[in-house]
Formats: C-alpha cells, structure tokens, sequence
C-alpha cells in the first residue's frame, strides 16, 4: 500500500469496509444480571432491554477485511426507540487491524488484548488477557449437537472521538445500527464454566453475574452491514461512557520524574466471579 492509495486501492478499501463478510468460530454463555446495573451503564440515547441480560463470548475470525483476529467480548442487550440490539461493554482484539478498523469505522471499543480458543474432542477452553490479567475464561463440554441455522440480530456501537484538544468531544457521538446475520453451520451446546476477573481499566468484576444459562458453540460466515448512522443529540453527556470503555485510566501508566508521581494509581486485580452452569 503506497502513501496515497491509488484509485483501485480506494475502490478496493470502500468494497470491502461498505459490506464485511467473516468466519468465525466460537463459544459463549448468556448471563443474568440486575436492571441496577443495565441502567447505571447505558449511555443517554440508549435504554434497557426487557430482561438484564448479556452474553460472554470468545472467538477466532478470519475476513478479508483485516485478517485473522481473535476476540473476548462481554455485552448487554439494550434498546434505542424500542428496539432490542447488542451493547458491548467489553472487547479485546488482537492484532492493531482489526482493533484499529473497528475502532475508526464503526466506534468499536476494542482494546488489544490476548484471546485463544482450545479444543479436545467436545471440550472447548477459551480466554481473553489484557496486562497480564485473564479477564475472562470459559470452558464446557459440548455433547450436544443442534442443526445449524441462520440468527439475524442487532448491534449497537457509539462513533465518537476526543476533543484534539483533550476537553470534550470532537463532535455529537452517532449510533451505528449494524445487521448481523450468522450462517452457522457447526452448532452445540453444553455446560461449562464462566470466569470473569477484573482491573481499574477492565473492571469486568463490577458486574453482577446472578445466573449463567448453557454454553453455545457456533461456526460459520457472518455478515455485516451498516443499517443507519445516526446523531444521539446527547453532545458532552456521552463523554463518560466513552472514557469508560475505550481508555485505561490514565493515571496507571509509569511517568518521569518531571511529572508529579502523587497523580498516579496503582492498577490492580480485583475479586474473581466464577459461575458454573446448572
């Protein structure tokens, strides 16, 4: 890729970001939280779901788009005018394409991280790392095979971007609707175990894991494309979520001796939640 990408270049990048294909495959667990917490966490323009509910998931991919990835997210289901969408509260990615397309194109608030997925016959182990901290772990034997189908749902990512001058945001946050249909061909389902752990910039401990319900695992292709990308109209109010789920708290990093060293934090690791599916 030259410095100025050449006009097929350009055609090329538009093709492939205007309609993404993937393959993927993965194994995730639907949790049971408290509405307390749903609503403490959603950003203005966004409400709760009917039921507390999210899902925890880990997953290789391949596309086109930008290569082979791996991915740990956690998410919440919520609603924008009364309609229900996926709202993700956490997501590690390896490799800086895909973390960097995902971060510029749609607002994704993805964070380098380390994700493997492992599997011996039925078993399926997966974790997501980030700073040396396994945040999340899932495993479960998957002795059940269902039919695979087609799932078509919804997902809701926030496009906004910091002030260059560091106050505020550069411009009103926008909502991507995205259309996600899944062509999974492999299907299963089990039980297992959920570990979730956390740190002041991943504080996955915050959240209130009530129930976990079976293990999923899938593989197929999944497309994507951009529904809408509209304006919230919430201006600076959506600042906090923003700081909240795309940075670290700045106050972690090692600075020089010309900075005041009583501004820094130490980071940490917090309780573990470890659930078991009945």
């Amino acid at each position: 890729m030259p410095f100025v990408a050449t006009p097929d270049q350009v055609k090329a990048f538009q093709a492939f970001s205007s309609r993404p294909g993937f393959s993927q495959e993965a194994i995730s667990v639907d949790f049971t939280t408290t509405s307390d917490f749903v609503n403490s966490v959603l950003p203005p323009g966004l409400e709760a779901a009917d039921r507390p509910v999210g899902t925890v998931s880990i997953s290789t991919w391949e596309s086109k788009l930008c290569g082979e990835f791996e991915c740990t997210m956690v998410s919440l289901q919520a609603k924008h005018k009364g309609v229900e969408g996926k709202y993700i509260l956490t997501l590690l990615v390896s490799g800086d394409m895909p973390v960097t397309w995902g971060r510029e194109i749609w607002g994704e608030i993805k964070k380098t991280g380390v994700c493997q997925l492992y599997r011996s016959g039925n078993r399926r182990y997966g974790y997501g790392e980030r700073k040396g901290v396994r945040l999340v772990e899932l495993s479960a034997d998957f002795e059940t095979e269902t039919p695979g189908n087609v799932e078509r749902s919804l997902g809701y990512e926030i496009k906004a971007y910091p002030s260059a001058t560091g106050i505020g945001l550069h411009d009103d946050p926008r909502l991507v609707t995205l259309d996600i249909v899944e062509h999974n061909t492999k299907r299963a389902t089990g039980k297992g175990k959920l570990v979730l752990r956390g740190t002041k910039s991943d504080p996955l401990h915050e959240i209130p894991v009530l129930s976990i319900g079976d293990f999923t695992y899938v593989s197929g292709v999944s497309e994507y494309s951009v529904l809408s990308e509209t304006p919230l109209n919430v201006g600076d109010a959506y600042l906090p979520y923003l700081i909240g789920r795309h940075y670290d708290d700045l106050r972690v990093f090692h600075i020089g001796d010309s900075f005041d060293p009583s501004e820094q934090e130490e980071d940490e690791i917090f309780p573990v939640q470890r659930l078991q599916s009945s």
